[in-house]
């Protein structure tokens, strides 16, 4: 039990280091957001296909199937161009700050896709972010751009995890 539990802690860790290392890979690199996340999900994309195709988990997808793909795949691609967007606009503290927002995001997307109740202590914590993320950039009127495109980000991100995680139930 408590190896599970060091586990899922060194996980969470390690998943909020790889989402640092992309917003500072992405104000390092030089390509613009359309290209950089063009060349990434394609990347992945081939990785993918090559993993399903080796362990025989590849099967052809059905038209339903095919469209709810890509639907979550536009969602996802729309993500990442203003992900990197922010960060061109801004910076990557600034974008990193906003995407914060993708947990109020969640608790009033989950709610509404999955017809459950609205958990309120998430939707009050979710405020006091979007409050404290108002008192911070009230001073940094020269980033207002990023922060525009960093709410759109953390809302895409937050709506592809709970569509596909909807999906991913049935």
């Amino acid at each position: 039990m408590q190896s599970d539990n060091l586990k899922r802690h060194l996980h969470l860790h390690f998943i909020v280091l790889i989402w640092g290392f992309t917003a500072v890979l992405g104000a390092l690199i030089s390509l613009e957001a359309i290209s950089l996340v063009w060349f990434r999900m394609s990347i992945a994309a081939i990785a993918v296909l090559i993993f399903m195709v080796a362990t025989g988990r590849w099967k052809r997808p059905s038209v339903k199937s095919l469209w709810k793909m890509c639907g979550l795949g536009l969602a996802l691609a729309l993500h990442w161009l203003t992900f990197f967007g922010a960060i061109k606009a801004s910076n990557v503290s600034v974008t990193l700050a906003v995407i914060s927002t993708g947990a109020f995001f969640t608790s009033l997307l989950e709610p509404l896709l999955y017809g459950r109740k609205i958990i309120w202590y998430e939707v009050v914590f979710g405020l006091i972010v979007v409050l404290g993320l108002y008192v911070i950039f009230q001073v940094e009127g020269d980033y207002s751009w990023g922060i525009v495109l960093a709410l759109i980000s953390s809302f895409l991100g937050a709506l592809f995890s709970v569509i596909n995680g909807k999906l991913a139930v049935r």
